[in-house]
């Protein structure tokens, strides 16, 4: 589990320098553009220098928590010039204290960061990660960071804010061990946190780990892998059990003829031998499919006999209403291609019937 700190960038040539903390103990990683990743880097807290942030306290003793922190986040809203993003967090007592920045800046630091493969979990002004006396005034220098911390103020340390508000006061400096002992507590506990709102971190869901993600691939390779064999096995099935009757039906033929070689030649004769006898083979389906398919499409159209002779014709009576209807009947069967015959007369009744064979094309 490595901590990784860094100074929160704000101009395309800030590059700085990024530190590593395992089990204590500082690396320093070099600079932010060179800056590799690994995946032992489990949190990144990257610090905002004083120039770049207003840190400001405000005392609510009638108000606790949640309540607290949106009154004050509220009011150092109102006191900033532009648009800003703030935080807040409770500071000691009843104080809390807030952090407004420039939101084009916060973004630009972010882009930055994640341009380079960091994307940190905390973001926290450099000051309110230091621990400070509540009379004195410290200075802490790190990275390039300077600030100047009293129990209610944090400026940039620069000789005219000196002047405005420490004047002759006497100053301690924190060594940088005691720098880097703070700031493995406010990594742990900040006081607040910039990404928050619409600067809070967003990562995608990891549903599976890698090796998860890997046996997944794997199971659904085996899937496929038996499926295309159950699949290839009954094919085989099914050749076999076709092959099968095939060398049946070609054995009896050849008991018949024995110079039939295949069984496509057998169908053949077979259909030839039909045919020579005034038989059809299966001619009464497609005839009655074209017979039923026109009496649907013609309304008031009834059967009123049907048979099939050997010689492969339909022989039907029709009735209807009119002769109209039945016509419509004649068209479309005809228009389907069969050879028709019909006759037409009336019943005791007066309906209309026609006598009508039916012949394949």
């Amino acid at each position: 589990m490595t901590l990784v700190i860094t100074r929160f960038p704000t101009s395309e040539r800030d590059d700085p320098s990024v530190f590593r903390v395992a089990e204590g103990v500082w690396q320093e990683a070099g600079a932010l553009s060179n800056f590799v990743p690994t995946v032992d880097d489990i949190t990144v807290m990257a610090l905002v220098a004083p120039e770049d942030v207003r840190c400001h306290w405000l005392t609510l003793p009638d108000m606790q928590g949640r309540q607290a922190e949106s009154v004050a986040k509220l009011r150092a809203t109102e006191q900033s010039l532009g648009l800003v993003h703030c935080s807040a967090g409770a500071d000691y007592d009843d104080v809390v204290a807030t952090a407004t920045i420039a939101s084009e800046v916060m973004q630009f630091g972010l882009d930055i960061l994640k341009a380079r493969g960091l994307n940190p979990d905390i973001v926290l002004p450099f000051a309110l990660s230091l621990s400070v006396h509540s009379d004195g005034i410290s200075k802490a220098e790190m990275d390039g960071l300077s600030v100047l911390r009293g129990e209610q103020f944090a400026i940039p340390d620069d000789a005219v804010l000196r002047d405005m508000f420490i004047s002759d006061a006497p100053i301690e400096t924190i060594d940088a061990d005691s720098i880097r002992s703070m700031l493995l507590s406010a990594s742990a506990a900040p006081l607040l946190n910039l990404r928050e709102g619409k600067f809070a971190k967003r990562e995608r869901a990891n549903w599976m780990t890698a090796e998860q993600k890997i046996w997944v691939q794997r199971l659904l390779i085996a899937l496929l892998i038996v499926t295309t064999i159950l699949a290839l096995a009954t094919l085989a099935k099914y050749w076999a059990a076709t092959a099968s009757e095939n060398g049946a039906a070609l054995a009896a033929a050849q008991k018949i003829d024995p110079a039939i070689q295949d069984i496509d030649q057998a169908e053949s004769m077979l259909a030839a031998s039909l045919n020579r006898q005034g038989k059809t083979q299966g001619d009464f389906a497609q005839l009655s499919a074209a017979l039923w398919r026109s009496v649907k499409a013609s309304p008031n159209v009834s059967i009123r006999e049907l048979r099939y002779t050997p010689d492969g014709i339909l022989t039907v009576v029709l009735a209807a209403p009119t002769s109209d209807n039945i016509n419509k009947a004649l068209v479309a069967i005809q228009q389907d291609g069969f050879r028709i015959t019909a006759t037409p007369r009336q019943d005791t009744t007066g309906a209309t019937l026609v006598d009508m064979t039916v012949r394949m094309p």
